[in-house]
């Protein structure tokens, strides 16, 4: 019976045409150069307390001298 029906031929639809991208120009070297210097500031400035304090004393402050035991048993 597969000669009774025939299939349908498949129609061909060509594929939207994509716009063209827009070309950015990346910025002067001098230009891109103080944003890094900027940026690296920036990061400079939040500085080492900023990302080491954990609390109210932080780990920057040094703890209180407390007796440790130095051997097994004591």
């Amino acid at each position: 019976m597969g000669g009774l029906f025939r299939a349908p031929k498949p129609v061909i639809v060509p594929p939207p045409a994509a716009p063209a991208p827009a070309v950015a120009l990346p910025p002067p070297p001098e230009q891109a150069g103080q944003q890094a210097q900027a940026e690296a500031r920036t990061r400079a400035a939040h500085g080492l307390p900023g990302t080491i304090a954990t609390s109210d004393r932080g780990v920057l402050v040094p703890l209180p001298q407390v007796a440790r035991k130095s051997l097994l048993g004591e």
